[in-house]
């Protein structure tokens, strides 16, 4: 997938036509490439506005987080006035989630800008798609620098790996569900099975490199699958329905995007 530039410094994603198969084969590849986009996108905004939605309670909540009830009192009247702008999925619980989110990774971006052009700012990626390029901070783990947020994980991908408590081992598994395409399940079941310890127990430290270690394959998610997902839906704006068509949801994603690119 190559990338280019717009006149915004955000990088919008190409689709590359295919030169060899045959006529339903060219075509399947470039949907493929429009639908991996897409969700590349949803994942990659959701992801950062909650990083900056636990930015910005963080700071509101500087100086007064020592008193549980101030906190508590800021976040429901938050929670309340998000519910009836946007609808459910800004519950105080998950506008605290937010805010440990950003506690995790508070070194992950660096965004100053209160404007909001942060978000196109930050959804440049690199040639590999493997990762926002917004800042030269990173978070070092053997080989790689982790800079930004991953476009391939998404939202219950972080609230999984924010919950590591080892910051190295938290590194490890997002480098690997990265580079392996582990689903949301796949990366829980390796989290709670002690995978990066059960690694330093048998082999060291040394054992951690991809070259001397057999990496546990992935699983392919359709896109559909991802973006029909509640939290996608919540952050979409859409029904969480049976009944939801595909034309629904592709007209709430468009909307969505102009809204932002809009900002």
């Amino acid at each position: 997938m190559k990338l280019k530039p717009d006149n915004n410094l955000s990088a919008v994603p190409q689709i590359t036509p295919p030169s060899s198969g045959d006529l339903f084969a060219r075509v399947a590849s470039i949907l493929e490439q429009a639908r991996g986009n897409v969700v590349r996108s949803v994942n990659s905004n959701m992801v950062l506005a909650y990083w900056l939605i636990g930015r910005e309670i963080v700071q509101e909540l500087q100086g007064g987080e020592g008193r549980a009830e101030y906190g508590k009192q800021i976040l429901e009247n938050l929670s309340d006035r998000l519910t009836v702008q946007y609808g459910k999925g800004f519950s105080a619980p998950t506008l605290w989630n937010f805010r440990q989110f950003y506690r995790v990774y508070a070194d992950r971006l660096e965004i100053l800008s209160p404007s909001g052009r942060e978000l196109d700012e930050a959804t440049k990626l690199s040639p590999s798609g493997r990762e926002l390029m917004s800042s030269e901070k990173g978070q070092q783990f053997g080989d790689e620098l982790l800079k930004g947020f991953s476009p391939v994980l998404s939202w219950s991908h972080y609230r999984a790996l924010m919950r590591v408590q080892d910051g190295e081992a938290r590194a490890f598994y997002e480098l690997e569900a990265i580079e392996c395409g582990w689903s949301k399940t796949q990366l829980e079941r390796q989290i709670q099975s002690a995978y990066y310890q059960r690694i330093i127990a048998n082999r060291g430290k040394a054992g951690l490199i991809p070259t001397d270690r057999e990496q546990l394959p992935g699983e392919s998610v359709p896109a559909e699958t991802i973006l029909k997902s509640p939290y996608v839906l919540e952050f979409l704006g859409l029904p969480d329905s049976r009944n939801l068509h595909e034309n629904a949801l592709e007209q709430g994603i468009i909307c969505s995007s102009t809204s932002r690119s809009g900002n």
